[in-house]
C-alpha cells in the first residue's frame, strides 16, 4: 500500500461514478491485487457472527473494501457512512463501518479517526490504534479523519450492509 499506484478516493454518489471533492475528502485509494481484496473481504465475512452479536442486528454482505493511503495534508471531513435518511443513495443500506489500521501511530502524525458521540456523553473520541486493529462502529455514527501532518496513514475501510430480507413461506 505504501508504493502501490492509486487515484484520489471519491465519494459515494449517483451511479458508479464516484465524484472526487477534495474539500470533503483528500486521500488516495490504492490498487491492490484482486486476491488481496477478496481475502480481506472473506476475513470480514467470517467475522459477521461476532459483528451481528455486537451490534444486535443481522448483517448482509460486505461491500468491497477500500485500501486508503493518507499522506501529509490528507483528511476526510466529519460525515456518516450510511443507515440514515439523510443519505438518499445506496449507502442507506450500510449498517456497520469497519476501519482496519494497516499502519500504526508510529508511522504518521495527526490522522486520527475521530468518532463523534459514538455513545452517549462520549463527545469526540480520537483514535490512533496499533497496526492490525479493526475498529467497527454503526454506519450512522458521525466520524472524520483528522489531517495527517507527517508520514503515511494506511487503512482499509469496508461496510457491512443490511441483511437481505428472507422470503416468507407461502400459505
Amino acid at each position: 500500500m505504501r508504493r502501490a499506484e492509486g487515484a484520489p478516493a471519491g465519494l459515494i454518489g449517483a451511479g458508479e461514478a464516484r465524484p472526487v471533492w477534495s474539500q470533503v475528502r483528500r486521500t488516495t485509494e490504492v490498487a491492490v491485487p484482486a486476491e488481496t481484496a477478496r481475502a480481506l473481504a472473506d476475513r470480514i465475512g467470517a467475522a459477521r457472527p461476532r459483528l451481528e452479536s455486537r451490534f444486535g442486528a443481522p448483517l448482509g454482505a460486505c461491500e468491497p473494501p477500500q485500501f486508503l493511503r493518507y499522506g501529509p495534508g490528507d483528511y476526510f471531513v466529519a460525515h456518516q457512512d450510511g443507515n440514515t435518511a439523510l443519505l438518499p443513495d445506496r449507502s442507506r443500506l450500510r449498517r456497520v463501518s469497519l476501519v482496519l489500521f494497516v499502519s500504526g501511530p508510529e508511522d504518521y502524525a495527526g490522522g486520527g479517526l475521530v468518532l463523534h458521540e459514538a455513545f452517549p456523553g462520549a463527545g469526540r473520541l480520537p483514535l490512533r490504534p496499533a497496526a492490525g486493529t479493526l475498529v467497527a462502529f454503526r454506519a450512522e455514527t458521525t466520524h472524520e479523519v483528522a489531517p495527517v501532518t507527517k508520514g503515511r496513514r494506511l487503512t482499509v475501510a469496508a461496510w457491512m450492509r443490511a441483511a437481505e430480507p428472507t422470503a416468507s413461506p407461502g400459505p
